[in-house]
């Protein structure tokens, strides 16, 4: 079995490569992931199956290690050495059992007992006093009961029983009881799921009579199961709807062209990054052109504006990789060559995108371009206005009700505020 040559990610903390089959194998839950010579698709599995794995790296890497709690002070063979505050600690441990489990000694401080028994002790005591408290809980409902049962493998590949209670209480809310995480060493066959769903109620002391049905999934073993308990106690077999929805849309996506695509799209962990950062990269032009596209409402009194908010845009959002970075830098370079010139005015030749963005009530401060260009586009406007009064005649005020626009398309609306970033609150 090969190694890479040269392993700086911390990843390879929980991996092994395999260059003959083009595999790394997953220290943890022994699974297997293609290996294309990056890294994402590692990180990215202890992210979603192994939380905390590289936070904990991050902590051992830096040296740190963790706060002890005020009362603790150092460990004295099988006790642990308390310097003060004892009382808070046993009560802490059970509340019930305060100032037991330590010795005092000689110097005044204590000594907690912090061996296996003596903790199992504790948490036997606890689970007693809970399992009575159910118990009484149960004993009281009036109505009926439903159950839910899932056998269910952990990251270890050990076999559970779940099994959770709902009823409804008197004052009509809706209550849940988790009754049992039952591990399963025997087979998982009908017969057997049958007699432990029966010990789970035998021990909270329900009658059979009571409960109404199960809801479940669609494993073969746990369908005649309920087959059995059917027959023999009249409870309903409910499968479970969210895992029927699931087989329907599994099955539908292994449609031959389908499984090509997803199949294909397995061997990209890199460019899945890539495209989350162009979708976000994207959103602002998706965005102007939506509002471009209008034909109810002017879109020339915005041009200027939009174009500085998507410059803000390219200029304020950061990505990770090198395809995203770059993609930001050619939008920049490419709104500055195609639109470098917009804002552009001078004696000789009038500008109408500017001139339109003047008139405009909501960028009539033009924050889009220079002080010294603003006055100069004001004065335009005044001579332009002057001319206009004095080429028609003038016989009354015509009531002008602005209208407001509204934008095709949902979810623009906050992303449009961001471009336009009007000079004015006023609608």
């Amino acid at each position: 079995m090969a190694t890479p040559k040269t392993k700086t990610s911390k990843v390879w903390d929980h991996f092994i490569l395999d260059n003959v089959k083009k595999v790394v194998k997953c220290n943890i839950c022994k699974g297997d992931l293609a290996w294309h010579g990056s890294t994402s698709s590692m990180m990215e599995h202890l992210k979603r199956k192994h939380v905390g794995v590289l936070e904990d790296d991050s902590t051992r890497q830096r040296g740190a290690v963790p706060v002890p709690l005020p009362w603790i002070s150092i460990f004295k063979g099988k006790g642990l050495y308390l310097s003060n505050k004892p009382l808070r600690c046993a009560n802490k441990l059970n509340p019930d059992h305060a100032g037991q489990g330590y010795e005092t000694n000689v110097d005044g401080s204590l000594t907690l007992n912090t061996s296996r028994t003596h903790f199992t002790h504790l948490m036997e005591k606890k689970y007693e006093a809970i399992l009575l408290k159910v118990k009484e809980t149960i004993k009281e409902v009036k109505s009926a009961l439903t159950l839910t049962a899932d056998v269910w493998t952990s990251r270890a590949t050990e076999a559970y029983l779940g099994v959770s209670c709902h009823f409804i209480s008197e004052d009509w809310e809706m209550k849940t009881l988790n009754l049992a995480t039952m591990p399963l060493e025997e087979r998982h066959s009908g017969v057997n799921i049958m007699t432990w769903l029966e010990e789970v109620i035998a021990k909270y002391d329900i009658l059979p009579t009571k409960i109404k049905a199960v809801v479940h999934d669609n494993g073969s073993n746990i369908v005649a199961a309920m087959r059995m308990l059917e027959e023999k106690h009249g409870w309903a077999s409910v499968r479970c709807s969210g895992h029927t929805l699931q087989l329907i849309v599994n099955n539908a996506l292994k449609e031959p062209s389908i499984s090509r695509a997803v199949g294909a799209a397995r061997h990209l962990p890199d460019q899945w990054v890539l495209l989350e950062e162009l979708t976000q990269g994207l959103q602002p032009f998706q965005c102007a052109t939506v509002y471009l596209s209008g034909q109810e409402y002017a879109t020339a009194s915005c041009l200027p504006q939009l174009v500085k908010g998507l410059q803000r845009s390219t200029q304020q959002t950061h990505f990770e990789t090198g395809a995203g970075k770059a993609f930001l830098a050619s939008a920049e370079k490419g709104i500055n060559e195609r639109w470098g010139c917009l804002n552009t005015i001078s004696a000789e030749k009038e500008n109408p995108i500017v001139l339109s963005a003047s008139l405009d009530p909501r960028f009539r401060k033009l924050k889009f371009m220079g002080a010294e260009d603003g006055t100069r586009v004001q004065g335009t406007i005044e001579v332009l206005a002057i001319k206009e009064v004095r080429g028609s005649e003038i016989q009354g005020c015509e009531r002008v009700q602005q209208q407001r626009v509204s934008v095709p398309g949902r979810g623009d609306k906050s992303a449009l505020d961001n471009l336009l970033q009007s000079d004015t609150d006023s609608l």
